[in-house]
């Protein structure tokens, strides 16, 4: 059959990294003119029931600037000149004797875009049932790709529904296939069977008010996405006994209307942007807060949360642990779950930064809500870190701020815990946990952090960012020394400047966005 080599569960739901790679490879397969955008072909989501759960498109013969774009990132990422003669000579490499072969039995016939979606029944099965609806670009060579299958039994006997007939795979009985109309559809026979309902007229998810408002938003230029009614999964969730309370309440809040992502590229950037509503993200505005443009200007990794003490109880809460959980933290710790931890936390911030070993430095943020708070907490770690760690601890100072250092076996920097006002911070030498109450420069004044944080663009919020050449460069300090063989990845990471992840809030509705800037 002509998805033989691919396992059932990648054919139906590929995870994004494989779809990544698949779709800036594919770019290359097509040979579009030079219209400034792509023509779209036949909707797959035409075939895909209403009721769908997860549905996902990818545009794999791409035109005009979107294949251009595409081909420029393509040749960057995976350092080819021509990804698509590199993906044809991949796939035919991997077939074994007598099997398809790519660019024999499946690109001559192969459309503009390719879905897939998996069924409600399904729930969180480990094999779902779906199907794979593909664009058929050249019937008469799709015939007679079949026509030779079944002259050599790759095709198995056919059957019938609905007056459709079908055939399965002798090699996977599991795998079924027909053609409808304009697509060549494959997967398990309950979703064979639901794309051609579909066909003979039940209600399509293309149809779908609830689906067409929420691809809507879908970028004209986007090579692929993807859309998630969870509302659609919650019926058969609910009969789950192993998904725990707080997983239910995290669906629940996210299901009142669909998550949809999508995947764009270009020769600056790689970009996954999703958004949907929920009420998760709901937290009111706090002094608390800790950003990633306060932490230093040198870091190559920065990361700041929002303030987690609320989000904390609300998962305890949530799993009905709040009150096992506060006789723990009593018992272990000393100190009253809520009054000295919960209540006081607000966010907290991450850095890391160095080019080699020897000046590598780091450490973690914590902001609290007052001073007390601040105080109370380095006066119990002190004491927590002097009678259980068995570690040299002694005080320490920097300016205003006062703390404790432990000192680390076989390193040549200890770990300086430092509180000043109300923040608490612990880095990795007196340097780093000094630069996280008081940077020389800013993040977001630095040139590099700058340009990073600006990938995402307008109203974004950054909670994670990643300076790729500093990184590179501690990466071949590691490899030279022999800590690790990083030779291998080096020629990829060395592809990117940065990578950001951010999150914009309009209304009920929340947008992440994943941008990979790239050099």
């Amino acid at each position: 059959m002509l998805d033989r080599r691919f396992p059932h569960g990648v054919r139906v739901a590929a995870p994004l990294a494989l779809l990544l790679t698949l779709l800036l490879l594919l770019a290359g397969c097509g040979e579009g003119d030079s219209s400034p955008t792509s023509t779209k072909g036949p909707d797959p989501a035409a075939l895909a029931p209403a009721s769908t759960a997860l549905y996902g498109e990818a545009v794999v013969r791409p035109e005009g600037e979107q294949k251009e774009g595409a081909l420029a990132a393509a040749r960057k990422v995976f350092r080819v000149q021509d990804p698509g003669a590199e993906l044809r000579r991949l796939l035919d490499k991997g077939s074994e004797p007598g099997e398809t072969v790519f660019s024999r039995d499946i690109e001559p016939w192969l459309g503009d875009r390719v879905g897939g979606f998996l069924l409600m029944s399904s729930g969180l099965a480990e094999d779902p049932d779906g199907a794979a609806v593909v664009a058929i670009g050249d019937r008469k060579a799709l015939d007679e790709v079949l026509a030779r299958l079944r002259r050599t039994n790759d095709l198995g006997e056919s059957d019938r529904y609905r007056g459709v007939r079908y055939s399965h795979d002798p090699s996977d009985p599991g795998t079924y296939c027909t053609v409808l109309g304009d697509f060549y559809v494959t997967g398990t026979l309950a979703g064979l069977r639901a794309a051609i309902d579909v066909f003979r007229g039940d209600d399509s998810l293309a149809d779908a008010s609830r689906y067409t408002d929420g691809v809507n938003a879908v970028p004209d230029d986007a090579l692929a996405f993807a859309y998630l009614d969870v509302r659609a999964l919650l019926p058969a969730l609910s009969s789950r006994e192993d998904v725990p309370p707080l997983s239910r309440r995290a669906l629940a809040s996210v299901a009142k209307s669909p998550i949809v992502a999508s995947l764009t590229a270009n020769a600056d950037e790689i970009a996954i942007e999703a958004s949907g509503e929920s009420e998760l993200l709901d937290t009111e505005s706090s002094d608390a807060e800790v950003s990633v443009g306060q932490l230093p200007g040198d870091a190559w990794l920065a990361l700041a949360t929002p303030p987690i003490g609320p989000l904390v109880r609300s998962a305890l809460d949530s799993a009905g642990v709040h009150e096992q959980a506060a006789a723990q933290v009593r018992s272990n710790l000393g100190l009253d779950l809520d009054r000295d931890l919960l209540d006081p936390l607000g966010g907290l911030g991450l850095f890391a930064r160095g080019e080699s070993p020897l000046d590598l430095g780091g450490g973690v943020l914590l902001q609290l809500t007052d001073a007390a708070a601040a105080q109370r907490l380095l006066t119990r770690l002190q004491a927590i870190v002097s009678a259980g760690a068995h570690l040299p601890v002694r005080p320490t100072s920097a300016g205003d701020a006062r703390g404790f250092q432990v000192g680390v076996p076989q390193s040549p920097q200890p770990i300086v815990v430092l509180a000043k006002g109300d923040k608490l911070a612990a880095g990795y030498a007196a340097p780093s946990a000094e630069d996280l109450l008081d940077p020389q420069q800013r993040f977001d004044e630095s040139s590099a952090g700058k340009a990073a944080i600006d990938t995402l663009g307008d109203g974004y919020e950054p909670s994670l960012v990643v300076i790729v050449p500093p990184l590179a460069a501690l990466l071949r300090a590691l490899d030279q020394i022999e800590v690790a063989d990083f030779s291998p990845v080096l020629p990829y990471v060395n592809a990117y400047r940065s990578l950001a992840i951010g999150t914009k809030r309009d209304g009920d509705r929340t947008t992440v966005r994943i941008v990979a800037a790239l050099r």
